[in-house]
């Protein structure tokens, strides 16, 4: 165990003493909140769906540590072992304050487009940038859950893909928020980025005319917000210039 101080160190033993919880939540003496991310424990027919849990576990916690180390946007770890980390509490997720809107949310949103246009200029693609995985502490968003993340650097197609994922993912969320807030949100994020990343921007607008056989497949479930949100994203970068 390599921990911070000896208050941490104890959080974290309780924590192992505890029943397994792939993810907990530790309150800390001064009051602030510490996460602990355990490698997940799946077996049989989940462990076919979802893939090796130690490759994917492995993979999260070295782009943590990549993205610390070039000043990218990513939730710092403060101890870890061989099956855990822990990292900070950051304030609550882009998806939380869409669905309920605060005085800073569009701070928020822009930070959020622009954290993953940085993260993109470097080359790197987050994986599955959904607005529930970026956490806005205030001042800056960090990105959470990098499970899908590669520390090989994508072609420019893997990043408008990210790019699409991020936007489909303030429309599929935003169906259950308020609606006359939505808009105003996605345009701070995705302006944000399109500012920095207008390249990466105009790829995307060219992979999405690629992937204009996908709202064809919403009948085949008329219920999911996330398939009803295909086509509204696409036509988001099928308006724009390239």
């Amino acid at each position: 165990m390599t921990g911070v101080d000896a208050l941490l160190d104890d959080a974290i033993a309780e924590a192992f003493a505890a029943p397994f919880a792939r993810i907990s939540l530790l309150a800390m003496p001064d009051g602030s909140k510490v996460w602990m991310k355990r490698e997940e424990r799946i077996s049989g027919l989940m462990r076919l769906q979802k893939g090796n849990p130690s490759k994917a576990f492995a993979q999260e916690r070295e782009g943590l540590h990549l993205l610390a180390r070039l000043g990218l946007a990513a939730a710092p770890i403060l101890a870890e072992g061989p099956d855990w980390f822990v990292t900070p509490d950051l304030g609550p997720t882009l998806r939380d304050m869409l669905r309920n809107p605060r005085p800073d949310s569009a701070t928020a949103f822009a930070a959020g487009g622009t954290a993953l246009a940085r993260l993109h200029l470097a080359s790197y693609r987050h994986g599955r940038p959904a607005i529930r995985d970026l956490c806005w502490d205030g001042s800056a968003v960090h990105f959470i859950d990098l499970e899908r993340f590669s520390c090989v650097k994508s072609d420019p197609r893997g990043l408008a893909l990210d790019l699409i994922v991020f936007a489909h993912s303030i429309i599929s969320d935003g169906y259950k928020a308020p609606a006359n807030t939505v808009p105003s949100l996605q345009d701070a994020a995705l302006n944000a980025y399109r500012g920095l990343a207008p390249g990466i921007w105009a790829q995307a607008c060219k992979t999405a005319r690629w992937l204009a056989w996908v709202p064809f497949l919403t009948r085949l479930v008329p219920s999911s917000n996330e398939w009803r949100a295909a086509k509204p994203t696409l036509d988001l970068f099928r308006q724009g210039p390239e």
